[in-house]
This record gives structure tokens, sequence and C-alpha cells, in this order.
């Protein structure tokens, strides 16, 4: 079940919308007037698959994604484009993992589930289309008995623009679930917004099942 709800402190209009998965245990909070936007491309680009495959059908029954734009015109593709992102974009995923994968999950894994971190993974990719990157924190988390991960942010230049990538990506200890979080908007708005989404990613919280 997914819920969503806005609290309201007094008669002011609401801070935050608070997003919840109880099946998964999973949830964060976002800026009220971000809008969510769909998340299917954003699933299909990171995944490699056709959204037409039987892979990708049978992903969307093992998982569960969100994303919230705070763009004037929402849409998911900002998470992944190479245009530059001005405003930050949100994406959120519960995925169960297959036994190729579990076996495959490790602490550098979870940094590159997204773009290439570590140096192996970078000098593999070569994308001509990423470069100038920077690492500004790389934290291990163990926030509950029951999952652990990382939490990574680093600079891209993306078709010459830097931008901010800031990724929480965890594991339960019996490795079947990868629970991930990402922001991203450009390195300047990253800067001016910094404290808002640090609220963001750290509000990322698992129950582990």
């Amino acid at each position: 079940m997914v819920a969503v709800a806005a609290v309201t402190l007094g008669c002011a209009a609401p801070e935050y919308t608070y997003v919840k998965n109880s099946d998964e245990k999973t949830y964060f909070k976002v800026p009220h007037d971000w809008a969510e936007t769909d998340a299917d491309d954003i699933d299909n680009a990171l995944s490699g698959t056709n959204p037409d495959s039987a892979t990708a059908a049978l992903r969307r029954q093992h998982s569960w994604s969100v994303a919230y734009d705070a763009a004037s015109i929402p849409n998911g593709l900002h998470l992944l484009s190479y245009d530059a992102t001005d405003q930050p974009i949100v994406y959120a995923r519960v995925t169960q993992l297959t036994e190729r994968e579990q076996n495959a999950v490790s602490l550098d894994n979870l940094r590159n589930s997204v773009l290439p971190v570590t140096a192996a993974a970078r000098e593999a990719a070569n994308d001509p289309q990423l470069s100038d990157f920077e690492l500004l924190s790389d934290e291990v988390l163990t926030p509950t008995d029951g999952t652990h991960g990382v939490r990574v942010v680093y600079d891209y230049s993306v078709t010459g623009v830097m931008h901010t990538f800031d990724l929480t990506a965890l594991v339960n200890n019996t490795g079947d679930r990868l629970y991930m979080l990402l922001i991203r908007c450009s390195t300047s708005c990253y800067r001016e917004r910094g404290e808002q989404l640090n609220a963001i990613a750290t509000s990322f919280t698992v129950r582990s099942k």
C-alpha cells in the first residue's frame, strides 16, 4: 500500500508531502510544492530493459518506484537527462533482487548503482558526456539492525554543466531487497538548496522486513 500525506502546521500551507509504502516499510518526505511524475521511464533506463519486454513486466511486479520533480513542467526523465537540470528531482525505488543480483551485491556496486562512482567503474564506463567527477562524500550506513548500505554524494559535468547526485542505496540483511533514493540537480542548485535536499535524503527510512 502506498500512501501520500501532507502535514500542515497550524493554518499555514503544508511544508512537506510524506510518501510511504507500507508494504515495503519505506518512507521519505518531499517539499509539498514538488509534483509527482511518472517513474516508468526512469525504471526502464536504469534497468536497461525494453518497456514492452517480459523482463520489464516481471520487474514491475517485484518493484515499487516513485519520482517527484520541482520543475515547472515535471518529467521523470530530468533525473537521467544529459540536459541541465536547474530544479531538483528525487526518485525512490524498492526492488526485489534476483539470485544473480543478490550474489553481486557489494558496497561498491551500491555506489555504482546509478552512475559510475568508483575508479574502476568510471574507467570501464568511459562515457564522453560525463566528465570532471568529484566525490563529495561517501558514508557507510547501518540505519537499522536489518539494513546496511551507503550514501554517496558526487558531482559530474554533464555536457558541460556541473550536476550533483545524492544517492542513498541500502539492502536488507538477507540481501534480497534494494532500497534506493536519488536526488539530482545542478551543482549550483544543490548548493543553494542544500539544507532542503539533505532533509529529503535523511528522511529516507526503511524498516527492514
